[in-house]
């Protein structure tokens, strides 16, 4: 299981980065897509008892109204 754990913290990870990326450069829409994959990733890992969610929840940005 620490092969999986791994494996789900370092998707993340690069899901974050690349979100951060696209929100820097104002691509809203492959920023949203990005944070979707974290939330796909932390619930894949809920599901096979990890938890990811305390350490990632507050990383996905928020959704902005105009």
């Amino acid at each position: 299981m620490g092969e999986f754990a791994l494996t789900l913290h370092l998707r993340i990870h690069d899901a974050i980065t690349a979100m951060r990326r696209a929100h820097a450069i104002g691509d809203d829409d492959l920023a949203l897509s990005q944070a979707g994959e974290v939330g796909d990733l932390v619930e894949i890992g809920a599901r096979n008892g990890i938890d990811l969610g305390s350490g990632y929840a507050d990383l996905t940005p928020p959704l902005e109204h105009s």
